[in-house]
């Protein structure tokens, strides 16, 4: 058990959950970011729009029994346009008919509620063994930072002062991410309205050469609110 949650720890998916039950919601939001993910939850699925404008989560836990939506529908668009994303719904039917349905719409797993959280958590130890075996599996980067070298299984590439500092930070930050304050600091960014463009263009620029030599997708992850998160392996030399 231990040492499970030295993985989870080490790893921390990014989860959203939408459940229209508050205490439901709150239990299973406090239940796992204790386990060390980093957790969002949401009351309808139209307040997911805004969060998933800028954050593609590890897993969504869905409700299919949300007051005026199609659960089904909402699995299935969650499918089409985040294909790589778990996808865990809720629903009061155990119906065999239900559950074949919910498959076909998206979902990789299926449960039915009650849910407790000692059985959510089973379910996101699971998706935590496939997503760091994933990443265990991609090509790892390695960075020479007295160079400004970044190396990788597609090629070499040169990064800029800049660079190199924002993703020795991520590299070397507990967790391996980072608030949008603190990177705007070290980059010595003005506090102002401009200061936050300018970081994701920096960033923008970073991700596209990580993928350029060979990093798998999402290289960096921008974390609704809060900061960023380096996903890729990534390996510092001296």
């Amino acid at each position: 058990m231990s040492s499970m949650r030295a993985e989870i720890r080490q790893l921390g998916l990014t989860i959203a959950i939408v459940e229209d039950g508050a205490d439901r919601r709150d239990l299973f939001v406090d239940f796992l970011s204790r386990m060390g993910h980093l957790v969002s939850g949401f009351a309808l699925a139209d307040d997911l729009d805004a969060y998933l404008a800028c954050t593609t989560p590890d897993l969504m836990v869905l409700d299919l029994d949300l007051p005026g939506g199609d659960g089904y529908g909402i699995t299935k668009r969650m499918r089409a346009t985040h294909p790589g994303m778990h996808i865990l719904v809720l629903s009061a039917s155990a119906a065999v008919e239900d559950r074949i349905r919910g498959y076909v719409s998206g979902a990789d797993i299926y449960l039915s509620k009650p849910v407790s959280p000692p059985e959510l958590a089973i379910v996101v130890n699971n998706i935590v063994r496939r997503v760091s075996h994933g990443r265990e599996q991609a090509a790892q980067v390695s960075v020479n930072p007295a160079r400004l070298e970044l190396a990788g299984p597609a090629g070499n590439l040169t990064l800029s002062h800049p660079e190199m500092l924002l993703l020795k930070t991520l590299a070397e930050a507990p967790e391996r991410q980072v608030p949008y304050r603190r990177l705007q600091e070290l980059l010595q960014l003005d506090p102002d309205g401009r200061s936050k463009a300018c970081l994701e263009v920096r960033v923008s620029r970073l991700k596209k050469k990580l993928h350029s030599v060979g990093s798998p997708e999402p290289a960096i992850r921008s974390l609704w609110k809060e900061g960023y998160r380096l996903c890729a392996p990534v390996r510092m030399i001296s």
